[in-house]
């Protein structure tokens, strides 16, 4: 029988890619939303929300998001903003993220892994037109409910295979965003255990991560932008995963992504017994600190 993967596993694993991160997950302490400018704006949203007693803060990178205390997150799902839709609770690396895609209005852009939508909802506020796709059933229903409610009318949803999209979709989309499922080890709630966690669920995302980065990048057009992202730790679902898509593609390109952020480091160009492409150095990781969660993005261009 194999053994089963420990706490301490987990642990001794995260202080050798960062002492830090282990105690990190630990500790939340406040959280962020933004205005869904589909059927708001930033001034109306925060007049309402003062009336109720809550007083957010702004954040200096973008107008539409905000943070507030950890303990404030249920009264805040009750509130008059949250059920009319006008907010969308969503951690700021997943913003910043969507952001860093730099979409304009003339845009068609991918979101090959969407669900639950909060990213396809941001570039439903900059893009021309979004695809959305998901593969799991239930997830896609809730992610079109989602859109819906949002008032979202520029997005069209596909309950497909992300990993055979580009089959379909040769070199057709302007922008593409993969935030491929993953360990999530950004999310794990260390007080509850790591009942879901092993090494070999790394392994297997591994392989999926593969087989969807090169569908993202065969649907992207020539001269266009990928962001590959996860909320997980692990280099193999990271770094070893845009230095598999660099090995593939000649004419793939890590972009530098210019931030003023804490807390926020460079790639790993090694792990373990691995050396990765110097360029997967250009990429970030988030480290998990107030409204941030933990987080891993890279920036590719397709070069013309």
């Amino acid at each position: 029988m194999a053994k089963r993967d420990t706490i301490e596993d987990f642990k001794n694993r995260l202080e050798q890619i960062e002492p830090t991160l282990f105690e990190r997950l630990q500790k939340k302490d406040e959280f962020s939303f933004r205005v869904n400018l589909h059927r708001s704006n930033p001034h109306e949203v925060l007049e309402l929300l003062k009336k109720e007693g809550f007083n957010p803060k702004s954040v200096p990178w973008y107008d539409s998001a905000f943070i507030l205390p950890i303990e404030q997150r249920d009264a805040l799902i009750k509130s008059q903003a949250y059920t009319q839709k006008l907010i969308y609770i969503q951690n700021l690396s997943s913003i910043f993220a969507a952001l860093s895609l730099g979409v304009s209005k003339d845009d068609w852009v991918l979101d090959l892994a969407a669900a639950p939508g909060g990213k396809a909802l941001i570039f439903s506020q900059l893009a021309k037109k979004v695809s959305a796709v998901e593969k799991d059933k239930s997830r896609f229903f809730m992610m079109k409910r989602n859109f819906k409610e949002s008032l979202a009318k520029n997005i069209q949803t596909y309950n497909k295979d992300g990993r055979f999209v580009y089959k379909a979709t040769p070199q057709m989309f302007d922008k593409v965003f993969l935030d491929a499922p993953c360990s999530s080890e950004a999310h794990i709630d260390i007080s509850k255990g790591i009942t879901w966690w092993s090494e070999r669920r790394i392994y297997k995302f591994a392989k999926l991560q593969k087989e969807l980065i090169i569908s993202a990048y065969e649907s992207l057009k020539s001269g266009g932008t990928l962001i590959y992202a996860t909320c997980t730790f692990a280099p193999e679902e990271n770094e070893a995963v845009v230095d598999f898509l660099l090995k593939n593609y000649s004419d793939a390109k890590v972009l530098p992504i210019e931030h003023n952020l804490k807390d926020v480091q460079s790639g790993l160009t090694s792990w373990e017994k691995e050396k990765y492409n110097k360029e997967v150095k250009k990429s970030l990781r988030f480290l998990p600190n107030g409204a941030y969660s933990g987080f891993f993005m890279a920036k590719i261009k397709k070069s013309s």
